[in-house]
């Protein structure tokens, strides 16, 4: 991921996919492949976009948190709210920016 925008791409791949269904890439080694935690490592890594963005350090907390939570939904197997908290996450950051 090299920007925002890549970030909000990445979302919309996590939220529809997450947390079992990402797509198997061809050219990836089986440890490679995508995963509910490498994918929320990979929007961990974009948050320094977000902070480029949005300077506010209490949006920041706030979006950090909807993250861990979400993550922790899903493990927990509740797919549902998992994927609440990813568009709660996206809609916020969407809001700050536009």
């Amino acid at each position: 991921m090299k920007s925002f925008e890549g970030l909000l791409d990445f979302l919309s791949l996590v939220i529809v996919h997450a947390p079992d269904d990402f797509p198997k890439e061809d050219y990836l080694r089986d440890e490679e492949q995508l995963t509910l935690e490498k994918a929320f490592e990979e929007i961990g890594n974009g948050m320094q976009f977000v902070a480029n963005k949005i300077p506010d350090e209490k949006v920041l907390q706030q979006l950090r948190s909807y993250l861990n939570s979400s993550l922790a939904a899903y493990r927990q197997g509740d797919d549902i709210k998992g994927a609440q908290l990813l568009q709660d996450f996206e809609r916020i950051i969407l809001e700050q920016n536009y």
